[in-house]
C-alpha cells in the first residue's frame, strides 16, 4: 500500500505539473525576417480561431485565454503565414518571411459579386455609430514622439578612405552621425477633451525637444487624429481623399478580399483597396481591417495614390473597443513622411510620429464654458517636466539612440543657445526682428506697386519684453515714383484679455484705395500680400486719426467700434495740371465677424488659425458719416457685407463662394463708394483670387452692388497623366451694381455703373510647376456680357497663378 500511495502522489504530481506547464498568455514581438523592422497589425489567432489579437504599431503583441494555448497562426499581408506551437514558453518573438507574389487578384463568386463589396458595404452603412464627432462627448491623454532622421539610400561602399572626394567625406561624415543619433527628436503629453457639437480643447502638459531648453512649442497628433476613413472626404496632410467607405466607394476602389481571421466570435476581414484603373479622382491606397462586431474599422494602413504627389506619407491607426459601450476608439497613430526631392548628403530625409493614446473616458463632466477659440494651448511649465513624467507614458523607455540624440543635441544647443535663435525665428513668423525691447517691422521695408514704384522704409514696435498688453510704434517709408514719404503711428492696450477687449488709437499719412473696400476683422493676404493693391495705378493721399474699441463678444463673433477722421485726396480725380481735390470725411463705423467653429493654436508665442472644416465666415459692417462733426463735410450711411463659404463634394471636388454686397445712402463722395474691384492691369501678370482679373481697376463705380466670385476645383479629377496633372479650377465671377445718388463734385464727370451686369469666366491649371510646398499655374480669363470690349482679344487676359501647400 505504501508504495501505491507513493505511484498516486507522484501521478498527481505529474499531472500537476504537466497543467501547470500549459500556456495561457503570450507576447512577443513580430519582425520581417528579411529587414528585422517590427510589423504591425499581425493576425495572431490562437488554437485555430478560439481567440485571437493583432500587433501593436511596435509590432508587439499579448494574449491571454482561458484555455490553454495550443497553437497559434501568425499571419499578414505580403508574408508567408507561420505557425507557432508554444509548449511551455510564454515569450514568443516571431519573424515573417516575406512573399515575392502580389496582393491577390478579385476573387468573383458565381453570383458575380466581389466578396469583398459586401463587407464594405456593410461597413459603409455603420460608420455613423463609429464617428467619433458623434460621440456626445470625450477626453483622453496622448504621448507624442516625433523623430526626423534619414536613410541611406546610395548604399554607397567607400572603399580607399584616404582619397575621398567633398562628396564622398559629406556622405561617410552623415552616415557616422546617423549611426550615433537622430538628426532631431521631439515628445509631448498632452490633454484632449471634445463636447458636442464641434468644441474641441488640447493642452500640452509636457514638451521636450532635442536642442531647447525652453520650447515654447510641442507636438500634437492633429493631423493623424483628423483622419478618419469614417469621412467622405479625410483630410490627409493638407489634401483631401475620397474615403473608400465613402458612399459608391465600390464604383470607384478596387477592393480584395485579403484575408479572413476568426477570433472568437468576430471575425477580421482584411481588404487592400485602390483605385480602380481609368478612375481619377484623388485616392488612396493601403488596407482595410473590418471587424464583423459593429462592421468597424479595427485597423488601416493608407497611403496617397497619386503618382504625382510630391510627399510619400503613409498612416496607420488601430482602434480599440473601450469603455462599457466598447466604443471602437483609435489608441495608435502612426505616420511616416518623406520628399523623394529632397537629399542629403547621400540620405533621405524622413519624419516619423507616434501617437498613444491612453485615459480614455466617454462620460466626462465637461461645460461648454470650459472651452474657448483657443483650442490648443501649452501649460507654462510644460518644458520643466522630469523624465519621470514622460516614462509613466512611454510604451517603452527611449532606446540608446534616442538618448543620445537628447544628449548630443541639448548640448549642441546650449553651446549655440538655440533658445536664443527660436525666439528669433518666432519674432521672424511674426514678420519682426526683436532688438532688445524693440522689435522691427519686415513688413514696412520693401514695397512695390503700380502708383508708388518701389518704396523702401522701416517700421518698429515695443514687444512683449517691455509689456504683454501695452504696445507703442510707427513707421516711416519713402516712394520714389510719386516722390512722397509716408508715415504713421499708433499705440494699443489690452483692456480685458479673456474677451480679447482691445483699445487702439492710430494716426498715419498714407495712400488708400479710391472707392475700395475696410471691413473690420478682414483676414490677411498670406506670404504673399495683397496683389491686388500693387496694381492700382491711382490712389487716395489720406490723413487718418482714429480710435478703436474691439473684442470678442461671443466665442465665434467678434465686434469692433471706430471713430475715424480722414482728409482724402484721390489722384484718380485730379484735374490736369491742378492740385489734387481733399474730401474731408467723419465717420462712425460698426463691424461685426462670425465665425462658427473657428479656432486657434497657441504656438511659438503666438495664435496660429488652425485648419479644419470650412465653414461660412460672414462680415457685416455699418458706417455712418457725421456731417457737422470734426469737420466732417459729409453725411451719409453705408452698409457692407462680405460671406465666405466653401462646399465639399466627394466627385466634383470644392466649390468656393464668395457673396459680396453694399449700399451708400446719402451725399457721399466718390471716394467712400465702391469701385468695380478690377485686377486687370497689363504690366501685372499674377492672378489676385478675389476680384475681377479682366476689368480695369477704376473702370466701374456703385453705390449700391452685389458681386459673386465662384469657383470649382476639380483638382486632378478631369486632367491627370503621368506627366501632366494640373489642379483644375474653373472661375466665374459675375457683378452688378448702380449708381442711384448723384456726385455733386463730378457732375461733368461720368462713371459706367455695371447696371447690366459684368461677367467673366475662367479656367486655372493650378501647380503645373509644383515641389513639395508650393506650385506655379496659368489662367486665362474671358470678359463677355453687355460690357464685353469690341476687339475680342482685349476681353481675354492670361494670368500666372502661384499657390502655397503650406
Amino acid at each position: 500500500m505504501p508504495y501505491v500511495r507513493c505511484l498516486i502522489l507522484l501521478y498527481l504530481c505529474l499531472l500537476s505539473g504537466n497543467a501547470l506547464a500549459q500556456v495561457r498568455q503570450v507576447q512577443g514581438v513580430v519582425r520581417d525576417a528579411a529587414t528585422g523592422e517590427r510589423l504591425p497589425f499581425v493576425s495572431i489567432v490562437a488554437n485555430e480561431g478560439e481567440t485571437g489579437t493583432t500587433t501593436n504599431l511596435e509590432g508587439e503583441y499579448s494574449l491571454r485565454h482561458r484555455q490553454p494555448i495550443r497553437s497559434l497562426r501568425f499571419s499578414y499581408v505580403g508574408y508567408l503565414p507561420s505557425i507557432i506551437y508554444p509548449d511551455s514558453v510564454e515569450s514568443i518573438n516571431v519573424q515573417l518571411q516575406p512573399t515575392a507574389a502580389r496582393l491577390q487578384e478579385v476573387v468573383v463568386l458565381g453570383t458575380g459579386e466581389n466578396p469583398a463589396h459586401r463587407i464594405i458595404r456593410l461597413a459603409t452603412q455603420h460608420r455613423a455609430r463609429h464617428r467619433l464627432q458623434n460621440l456626445s462627448s470625450y477626453t483622453y491623454r496622448t504621448y507624442n514622439k516625433f523623430i526626423l532622421t534619414a536613410t541611406d539610400v546610395g548604399e554607397q561602399e567607400l572603399r580607399d578612405t584616404l582619397q575621398l572626394t567633398k562628396r564622398d567625406s559629406a556622405y561617410l561624415k552623415m552616415r557616422n552621425l546617423l549611426g550615433q543619433q537622430h538628426l532631431f527628436l521631439l515628445e509631448s503629453i498632452t490633454d484632449y477633451a471634445f463636447l458636442q457639437p464641434d468644441l474641441t480643447r488640447e493642452t500640452i502638459l509636457a514638451t521636450r525637444v532635442s536642442g531647447l531648453q525652453q520650447p515654447s512649442f510641442g507636438l500634437v497628433a492633429a493631423e493623424a487624429r483628423e483622419f478618419s476613413v469614417y469621412d467622405d472626404l479625410p483630410v490627409f496632410f493638407g489634401k483631401r481623399y475620397l474615403s473608400p467607405l465613402s458612399p459608391g466607394s465600390t464604383r470607384k476602389y478596387n477592393f480584395v478580399l485579403q484575408e479572413t481571421v476568426v477570433q472568437g466570435q468576430d471575425s477580421i476581414f482584411i481588404i487592400s483597396f485602390e483605385p480602380e484603373q481609368g478612375k481619377n479622382f484623388e485616392g488612396l491606397k493601403g488596407l482595410l481591417y473590418i471587424n464583423s462586431n459593429g462592421w468597424a474599422v479595427q485597423n488601416v494602413l493608407a497611403g496617397s495614390a497619386g503618382d504625382d504627389d510630391k510627399r510619400n506619407i503613409q498612416l496607420q491607426q488601430r482602434f480599440e473597443r473601450v469603455g462599457p459601450q466598447q466604443q471602437w476608439f483609435p489608441t495608435e497613430l502612426d505616420v511616416e513622411l518623406t520628399i523623394p526631392q529632397l537629399s542629403l548628403n547621400g540620405h533621405q530625409p524622413y519624419a516619423h510620429m507616434r501617437t498613444y493614446i491612453t485615459n480614455i473616458n466617454l462620460n466626462p463632466n465637461l461645460r461648454r464654458s470650459e472651452f474657448g477659440v483657443v483650442a490648443l494651448k501649452q501649460q507654462p511649465d510644460a518644458y520643466r517636466q522630469p523624465d519621470s513624467f514622460f516614462q509613466a507614458y512611454r510604451p517603452d523607455s527611449l532606446t540608446q539612440l534616442e538618448q543620445r540624440t537628447y544628449e548630443r543635441l541639448d548640448s549642441v544647443g546650449r553651446e549655440r543657445k538655440l533658445d536664443r535663435t527660436i525666439r528669433t525665428m518666432e519674432y521672424l513668423m511674426a514678420r519682426q526682428i526683436p532688438i532688445g525691447v524693440i522689435s522691427l517691422d519686415l513688413r514696412r521695408l520693401l514695397r512695390v506697386s503700380a502708383f508708388e514704384g518701389m518704396r523702401l522704409g522701416m517700421g518698429a514696435y515695443t514687444n512683449d519684453r517691455l509689456s504683454e498688453r501695452f504696445k507703442v510704434g510707427g513707421y516711416w517709408g519713402y516712394a520714389f515714383k510719386d516722390r512722397r514719404a509716408k508715415y504713421g503711428a499708433d499705440a494699443s492696450v489690452i483692456l480685458y484679455q479673456p474677451l480679447e477687449l482691445q483699445l487702439k488709437a492710430a494716426y498715419f499719412k498714407d495712400v488708400l484705395e479710391t472707392g475700395g473696400r475696410r471691413l473690420a476683422f478682414e483676414e490677411g493676404y498670406g506670404l504673399l500680400g495683397n496683389l491686388r493693391r500693387a496694381l492700382l495705378t491711382d490712389m487716395d493721399y489720406t490723413t487718418h486719426q482714429s480710435i478703436n474699441l474691439q473684442g470678442r463678444v461671443l466665442r465665434y463673433l467678434q465686434a469692433s467700434a471706430q471713430l475715424r477722421q480722414e482728409e482724402r485726396r484721390p489722384t484718380l480725380l485730379q484735374p490736369e495740371g491742378q492740385p489734387v481735390p481733399s474730401f474731408n470725411l467723419t465717420e462712425a463705423v460698426v463691424g461685426l465677424r462670425y465665425a462658427p467653429g473657428e479656432k486657434y493654436m497657441e504656438q511659438f508665442n503666438r495664435l496660429v488659425p488652425m485648419a479644419g472644416e470650412s465653414k461660412p465666415v460672414l462680415w457685416l459692417q455699418y458706417t455712418r458719416s457725421l456731417d457737422g462733426f470734426l469737420d466732417g463735410d459729409y453725411g451719409y450711411h453705408k452698409y457692407d457685407l462680405r460671406l465666405r463659404t466653401l462646399l465639399r463634394h466627394r466627385t466634383f471636388g470644392e466649390s468656393s463662394f464668395i457673396l459680396s454686397g453694399g449700399l451708400v445712402e446719402g451725399n457721399a463722395p466718390l471716394v467712400t463708394r465702391y469701385n468695380g474691384y478690377g485686377s486687370n492691369n497689363r504690366d501685372y501678370k499674377l492672378y489676385t483670387s478675389e476680384g475681377f482679373e479682366t476689368m480695369y481697376p477704376y473702370e466701374f463705380f456703385t453705390d449700391r452692388y452685389a458681386a459673386l466670385f465662384f469657383s470649382q476645383n476639380f483638382g486632378k479629377r478631369l486632367l491627370n497623366t503621368r506627366f501632366f496633372a494640373p489642379d483644375l479650377v474653373a472661375v466665374t465671377n459675375i457683378g452688378i451694381g448702380s449708381m442711384e445718388e448723384p456726385l455733386q463734385e463730378l457732375t461733368e464727370v461720368a462713371f459706367r455703373s455695371m447696371r447690366k451686369g459684368y461677367f467673366e469666366s475662367g479656367l486655372l491649371l493650378n501647380s503645373i510647376i509644383s515641389s513639395p510646398f508650393s506650385g506655379v499655374g496659368v489662367g486665362a480669363f474671358y470678359r463677355y456680357g453687355p460690357y464685353a470690349l469690341e476687339n475680342s482679344r482685349d476681353n481675354l487676359r492670361i494670368k500666372l497663378t502661384v499657390s502655397l501647400l503650406f
